[in-house]
């Protein structure tokens, strides 16, 4: 199904463009053998055996954000609801087992299921990961974005029919561009991070980078180009669209992007280890000799927010409990939109799971929301190095998703 190829998409580009590669179906042995299962109770340890083995305390043993959950090896912590075991199960020994080099959480409304940071993963000091230890996580970006502009439109202080010409005035060629175009992907302007070569022209290729790269230098490219295709009537990813809606965020509320995410999302929702627009303020260790991603004002509204797993599910709760925007703004977000299942920032990964992938140089990241009548909402979000981790996390989500069919 084409709901599940745009789904689990581990996005390889720098901002997370799409791939179209299926995922495989998980084994039947794993889904159905309890011998498979990873088992608990032989190979537990002690709160006081795990602080032992890190050279300082981890910051979620004084949070105690993983309370009353069991210590398993590996720097994993599972909840004992038994209504969850076989997806606690299954999603943490896909992770262990395939070198998942990062952090992962699955929670639901009420708790947390599981946290896993295995395969001696560690921060910059050195630690075992936790729930506060922060990634960036790429396009996922687009999520934070959108559901701005939504709350924005039901403030009154913008309209989704609103055309570029009255934002960006010597934009000629993108006189018919909508605001709804720019959301759902279908406005046809060239991305300007998969396509550097069609959206800058050569122009400013030796300024990508936030000390020389201008809004003016952006727009002076943008203003040169015709959509590709009449908006509206094709879907083609392009972080360009992000990136424009990020700076008509600005022009209406007077601040920055990042001080409007902050504001209208991070502040509300108690994410005091999340930015946007910021860096040196990652504390996981990025994938080989590629460091961290320094395109922060470039990618703004597209792929410039660095966030961690405790924050990410208070995000994501807030969001689908209708504590940001209303249920209506929610459904319109997660409505696909022919051919590429991309709504108003949400991909749908099953009719029933939603969410976004990302990429930056060094990380990898997903985030999806899993809907189901008997358990209510399941929450994933998991990051990790683009060269470790990429199948852990991939079949991690996998199995979260067929677990919830």
């Amino acid at each position: 199904m084409r709901k599940i190829t745009a789904s689990l998409l581990i996005l390889t580009m720098v901002l997370g463009m799409c791939s179209c590669t299926v995922p495989k179906e998980p084994e039947e042995s794993t889904a159905s053998t309890p011998a498979e299962t990873t088992t608990a109770s032989s190979e537990s340890t002690t709160a006081e055996e795990t602080t032992a083995a890190s050279s300082k305390e981890p910051s979620y043993v004084e949070s105690g954000y993983l309370k009353g959950l069991r210590i398993e090896k590996e720097n994993c912590f599972v909840s004992e609801n038994e209504k969850f075991q076989d997806l606690i199960n299954w999603t943490m020994k896909k992770a262990v087992s395939t070198y998942f080099k990062g952090s992962l959480i699955i929670a639901t409304d009420d708790e947390v299921l599981l946290f896993a940071g295995p395969n001696q993963t560690t921060d910059v000091d050195g630690n075992p990961v936790d729930p506060y230890t922060t990634y960036e996580i790429g396009s996922v970006t687009k999520m934070f974005t959108s559901t701005i502009i939504l709350k924005m439109a039901e403030e009154g202080k913008i309209k989704l029919d609103d055309k570029l010409g009255k934002y960006f005035p010597e934009y000629k060629n993108g006189k018919d561009i909508t605001i709804e175009n720019l959301l759902t992907m279908s406005s046809g302007i060239p991305d300007m991070a998969n396509e550097p070569d069609v959206f800058w022209g050569g122009k400013v290729t030796n300024k990508l980078n936030d000390t020389l790269l201008s809004d003016e230098d952006f727009l002076e490219c943008l203003y040169a180009l015709k959509p590709t295709f009449e908006p509206g009537t094709r879907c083609e990813y392009s972080n360009t669209n992000y990136h424009i809606l990020a700076m008509i965020i600005e022009q209406i509320e007077g601040m920055s992007y990042g001080e409007v995410v902050k504001r209208d999302i991070f502040d509300p929702c108690g994410m005091e280890h999340s930015s946007a627009q910021t860096n040196g303020d990652v504390t996981s260790v990025p994938d080989d000799d590629k460091g961290y991603h320094d395109f922060q004002n470039g990618a703004r509204g597209a792929g410039d927010i660095h966030s961690c797993s405790a924050d990410m599910i208070a995000f994501d709760r807030a969001l689908f409990g209708g504590k940001i925007i209303s249920p209506e703004s929610l459904e319109a977000m997660k409505k696909e939109i022919s051919p590429t299942q991309y709504g108003y920032g949400l991909m749908q990964y099953e009719d029933f799971a939603f969410g976004h992938s990302g990429a930056t140089v060094s990380y990898v990241t997903q985030n999806a929301v899993i809907e189901t009548e008997e358990f209510g909402r399941v929450y994933f979000f998991g990051s990790t190095s683009t060269v470790l981790g990429i199948e852990g996390l991939t079949r991690s989500l996998e199995m979260a998703i067929n677990w919830a069919k």
